[in-house]
């Protein structure tokens, strides 16, 4: 069964367990709107709460996957005095209690998301279409996708979280280079910084990766990749020591779970998995 949703500056498609969140702007290359903003979090979070979705994907339309905050809000921004607080935060309230504060962010947030999201980078990724990634799972390519942090040739900074986020990823030095002279890289330059961790031909791009989430939804348990993800972003701000502990606390729980006893089952008796995720 296939669902769809109705937006303004996005599209939105559910099928075989797997999101498909496109940026619709294709005429501006998916400038970045506050409209947009706030339909790419309706619909992750409504990703997030429905039990027939176990992967999101957020993709481009046309040719691009986005060309950064549309010019016209930069234009809007550069007359301002000083730029409203509410450019920056994110309703407090699509957040569960158990979400920690450095994760409630714009665009940071999506750390917080218990989905592996996949950001399917079809074409040009500049500025705010940069950063976006960076929050994603997974960062795949097309061929003749194209990657630029441009806020040092626009007078700006490493902006929501850049300068913490992209290092753990790429490297300090990697990212100085990137962030001071803000070139553009192409595909097989950023599979090689490891900028993203696959690069596919530009034919079908969006079914290789939507082939790519349908495995990963049906093969592995959804309660297991849920926890590694908090595990992970979690861990970037703990100590070993925390980690560990946060590890163990985490095995003891795995153990009574209906994914435990599927996991070990379906090997036993070699056939499919049929993981819950509870």
């Amino acid at each position: 069964m296939t669902r769809h949703m109705t937006y303004e500056q996005i599209t939105y498609q559910a099928a075989n367990l797997v999101a498909t969140i496109t940026l619709n702007r294709p005429d501006k290359l998916n400038a970045w709107t506050q409209k947009m903003d706030e339909e790419v979090g309706a619909a992750v979070r409504a990703a997030s709460a429905d039990d027939q979705v176990r992967v999101i994907i957020l993709t481009g339309a046309g040719k691009g996957f986005c060309a950064g905050a549309d010019m016209s809000l930069l234009s809007e921004i550069s007359q301002e005095s000083a730029p409203r607080a509410g450019r920056f935060l994110v309703d407090t309230e699509m957040y569960g209690a158990d979400v920690p504060a450095d994760f409630r962010k714009k665009h940071a947030w999506f750390l917080s998301v218990p989905k592996p999201i996949i950001a399917a980078v079809n074409g040009p990724a500049v500025g705010l279409g940069f950063i976006v990634p960076l929050y994603c799972d997974f960062r795949f390519a097309s061929e003749r996708a194209r990657f630029s942090v441009i806020f040092s040739r626009r007078g700006l900074v490493a902006e929501y979280g850049l300068a913490w986020m992209l290092p753990r990823l790429i490297g300090v030095p990697n990212s100085i280079e990137l962030m001071f002279t803000s070139k553009m890289v192409d595909a097989r330059e950023a599979l090689r910084i490891g900028l993203v961790s696959r690069v596919f031909p530009e034919e079908n791009f969006l079914g290789a990766v939507q082939e790519f989430a349908r495995e990963l939804a049906t093969t592995v348990s959804p309660r297991s990749l849920r926890v590694m993800k908090r595990q992970i972003y979690t861990g970037l701000l703990q100590s070993l020591d925390e980690a560990y502990e946060m590890s163990v606390e985490e095995m003891r729980g795995s153990f009574g779970t209906e994914d435990f006893r599927e996991g070990v089952a379906h090997f036993l008796e070699k056939r499919a998995a049929a993981f819950t995720g509870r």
